[in-house]
């Protein structure tokens, strides 16, 4: 039978260096208190937590690969406005056991709260797992901020997965997409379960789970990440999956008077089991309708496209990557599926009124999991543009630098601009580095600004 012997250790370099949790001689877990760059910054902690508290690089089994990439050790407050994002310290006891307990703490910048996270981690020899157990306990000093209404939902953890999501475009290098969907057990013992395609986060998520039950993501066999909410912590609980990272936001609700008590939510991390993970997802019920601004399917983007391939959002990303689709926004817009240049598809773009229209690709980057930009990193696009009675500013391919949660903060770099009836008629547009410091992917839009019909087609991206 395996007997772990877990400590916490310091590493020194130019200086001191990170902390660990080790079993034996072997790395099993990453404390992080460090200044977190862009585009994370942005992406995970909206610009508000410049050295977030965190436990990183989670392995579940000995000798495995990590399989949580992070775990927030602190609280979330009114819509992240406020967090206890101040380290305080860590306490350790069981150094050198079979049974570690780390006791993490965070207070807000305001003096409004102080989090206790303790953490004990042991081995289930019958799971074959580590299990991570987490005991909040946050000590509201001033609850008068938060009960104004009858009741507060405070986010007591934001987890992020490993692997996932896969990438969304082929490159050298690539990790390798491993799961494809999310279940839980719910209060009435059914099991709700989310495809991962980026746009399915719509659907109803759960608003509280079984006693005792599991979250897990399906199915890497031997390699399924398992949450498991602890008592009245399943009840108190809703999950929210955000859609670019499938990262998981835990929030606890809380009734008036109870915050003036210590809250305490209590959930555990573990390897679950491959029978289990299967069970799981056989027995969940289906995906509910999925739709975006009335699209049940929308055409993937890939760097060379005449826009063939699609994406049934109730479904999960097929095969090696985990691609985003192109978004309408605004009126007339269509996926032509029998009338293309090279083929029978297209994008379209079909009004009789002035303003604009789009079809936008938000997702090319280093901050839409692909390769990593150099500084001088820019990007060409090509592609074909057919009108018919444009009346206005005209069809055109457009770039522009994008800040995510920040859409509108550079300008729109365009092509070409096509009016009145033109057949197909190649554009270029080019967006040249050094990138803003605060960007991290480029959007490609194709835009019919007034009335009239355009077709784009045979689109390429080039990565400069």
């Amino acid at each position: 039978m395996y007997s772990p012997t877990f400590t916490f250790r310091t590493h020194g370099g130019a200086c001191a260096g990170p902390q660990w949790i080790y079993d034996h001689e072997e790395p099993v877990a990453r404390f992080e208190s460090g200044m977190v760059e862009q585009p994370e910054q942005n992406l995970r902690y909206f610009d508000g937590n410049p050295k977030p508290v965190n436990l990183q690089e989670l392995k579940l089994a000995p000798g495995g690969r990590p399989l949580v990439a992070g775990v927030q050790l602190y609280w979330v407050f009114q819509h992240k406005v406020l967090a206890t994002r101040e380290f305080v310290r860590v306490e350790v006891k069981g150094q050198g056991s079979e049974r570690l307990e780390l006791t993490f703490i965070t207070r807000d910048p305001g003096g409004v709260a102080t989090s206790r996270r303790i953490l004990t981690l042991t081995y289930d020899a019958a799971l074959a797992s580590y299990v991570y157990d987490f005991m909040g306990h946050l000590d509201l000093h001033s609850p008068e901020v938060f009960d104004k209404a009858e009741e507060a939902a405070f986010e007591y953890c934001d987890p992020w997965y490993t692997d996932t999501p896969g990438p969304s475009v082929p490159f050298p290098g690539m990790w390798k997409k491993r799961y494809s969907h999310l279940v839980a057990e719910l209060p009435d013992g059914t099991v709700w379960k989310m495809p991962l395609n980026h746009m399915a986060t719509g659907i109803p998520s759960p608003q509280s789970l079984k006693r005792d039950g599991l979250f897990v993501a399906v199915h890497d066999p031997g390699n399924n990440p398992a949450f498991q909410f602890v008592g009245e912590t399943a009840d108190r609980t809703s999950i929210g999956v955000c859609n670019w990272g499938y990262d998981v936001h835990f929030s606890a609700r809380y009734r008036r008077e109870e915050l003036w008590n210590p809250i305490c939510p209590h959930f555990r991390i573990f390897r679950c089991p491959d029978e289990k993970a299967r069970q799981m997802l056989a027995d969940a019920k289906p995906v509910p309708p999925v739709e975006y601004k009335g699209f049940e399917r929308l055409p993937i983007y890939t760097r060379k496209t005449s826009f063939e391939k699609g994406l049934r959002l109730t479904e999960s990303s097929p095969g090696d990557v985990d691609p985003w689709p192109w978004l309408p926004d605004g009126g007339g817009l269509t996926w032509e599926k029998g009338f293309g240049r090279s083929d029978t598809f297209s994008l379209r773009i079909r009004k009789n009124t002035p303003g604009p229209s789009e079809w936008i690709y938000d997702r090319e980057g280093e901050g839409a999991w692909t390769q990593p930009w150099r500084s001088s990193t820019g990007v060409r696009v090509t592609g074909y543009i057919k009108t018919e009675r444009v009346v206005g500013r005209g069809a055109c391919i457009a770039l522009r630098w994008g800040v995510y949660n920040y859409p509108e903060r550079y300008p729109y770099h365009c092509s070409e601009r096509l009016t009145g009836t033109h057949d197909w008629t190649k554009v270029t547009v080019e967006l040249h580095g050094p990138h803003p410091p605060d960007s991290s992917a480029v959007y490609i839009i194709l835009r019919q600004d007034g009335s009239g019909t355009t077709w784009f087609d045979d689109l390429e991206v080039e990565v400069l």
